[in-house]
């Protein structure tokens, strides 16, 4: 039985014989799992440092505890297994709701530690590291209603923390063609995509058919075809930076969705059997991977309109991270709707997460991308969001 089986593959010498975030014992067994998912149903995730650095899980209470699992062999076919995924949603719905209960929410939210001060630096210092201007929680972000700079931590919920909104003068809409969709820090840029490829197999190359989700929607086929030969630039959310995504360019809505998919896949190559071993904050070395496979959003959108780029197609993919698997559009997001470049268009709930935009082959001659975005190997922050991601030239 896989859900046995991928506690019993795991080694019992050290660092496996425990999680690899709080250092605390590893669970051994499928009953303890559920018996601890259970208990998290109603906690907030927790503020916390390991040896006085912030922790990178912050917000994944739930891949904590099935980190070094998802490694094993077997853990790798149960987080692949339709039925496991659909378990797993009903489980991650149901958190979700309490994320979003607004009785008692901000009392769950102090007790958590989020409202520590130094919990507070650590977010005010991922913000500014992006323009390198000093400024205090209030002066960055929007607080609730009833909320003073002195007292600014009053949120109603979890929901409403997680998903807060950066003040408009924090974030000034770039002039460029294109502008960064989320605020994130680079990982790839892929030239010369192909419709299908081999995205299971080292190297993870994108395979368009299976990013755009075509396979489970005959409808987004049509369009994938136009993306072949083109671009995928994709970054990587921590989950104390900015959660809410913004639309990439002007243009209309030709297509939107959300696909059902993964949670906790990773692949093989960041596993026990990897040359490297098994990623100790999975699935953060498989995010190309689960472009393909993991709970996302597809948002596709024509740029040839009046003041657009004439870029033709450009599709955002939100996508999801473990628990951090919902994602929502605004209601007002829908197939005809013209979105202004910089507008909202929705947001991650829950943690970190990941996110893809994909260009034409057309597009790709005009553009000419920011340099930390064609080449990620040479950014060290942030690129902020509604910033320039891509110019005509």
């Amino acid at each position: 039985m896989l859900a046995n089986a991928m506690f019993e593959e795991i080694p019992t010498k050290a660092p496996y014989d425990k999680d690899p975030t709080t250092l605390k014992k590893q669970v051994r067994n499928y009953k303890t799992m559920l018996y601890l998912f259970n208990t998290l149903l109603t906690r907030v995730p927790e503020w916390f440092v390991q040896n006085g650095v912030p922790s990178g899980l912050i917000g994944f209470p739930f891949n904590i505890i099935v980190d070094w699992p998802m490694g094993t062999v077997s853990g790798r076919q149960f987080f692949l297994d339709p039925r496991v995924n659909k378990c797993l949603e009903r489980i991650l719905n149901k958190w979700g709701e309490y994320l979003k209960n607004r009785n008692g929410g901000n009392q769950a939210l102090i007790i958590a530690g989020w409202s520590k001060p130094e919990a507070i630096k650590q977010l005010e210092n991922k913000a500014n590291e992006v323009t390198g201007i000093a400024r205090k929680f209030d002066q960055l972000f929007e607080f609730p209603a009833g909320g003073t700079p002195q007292n600014f931590f009053n949120y109603a919920c979890w929901d409403d923390f997680f998903t807060r909104k950066f003040k408009t003068d924090v974030r000034p809409l770039d002039p460029s063609a294109v502008v960064n969709a989320c605020e994130s820090f680079p990982l790839a840029f892929d030239t010369d995509v192909s419709r299908r490829n081999t995205f299971w197999l080292k190297g993870t190359p994108y395979s368009l058919r299976d990013m755009l989700g075509a396979k489970e929607d005959g409808e987004v086929a049509n369009y994938v075809q136009r993306f072949v030969g083109g671009a995928v630039y994709q970054a990587f959310l921590s989950a104390d930076s900015y959660h809410c995504w913004h639309a990439p360019v002007k243009g209309e809505v030709v297509y939107r969705t959300v696909l059902k998919g993964t949670y906790y896949a990773e692949t093989a190559a960041a596993g026990f059997g990897g040359s490297s071993g098994p990623d100790p904050a999975g699935p953060d070395l498989s995010q190309r991977y689960i472009t393909h496979v993991a709970t996302r959003g597809v948002l596709i959108i024509n740029t040839d309109v009046q003041d657009g780029a004439n870029i033709g197609l450009v599709a955002f993919i939100p996508v999801g991270m473990s628990e951090v698997s919902t994602c929502k559009w605004e209601d007002s997001l829908m197939v005809g709707t013209v979105v202004d470049k910089g507008d909202l268009v929705g947001a991650f709930h829950g943690g970190g997460s990941t996110h893809c935009l994909v260009f034409e082959r057309k597009a790709v001659e005009k553009l000419q991308f920011n340099p930390k975005a064609q080449y990620p190997e040479i950014a060290s922050v942030n690129l902020g969001v509604r910033s320039e991601l891509a110019k005509v030239v």
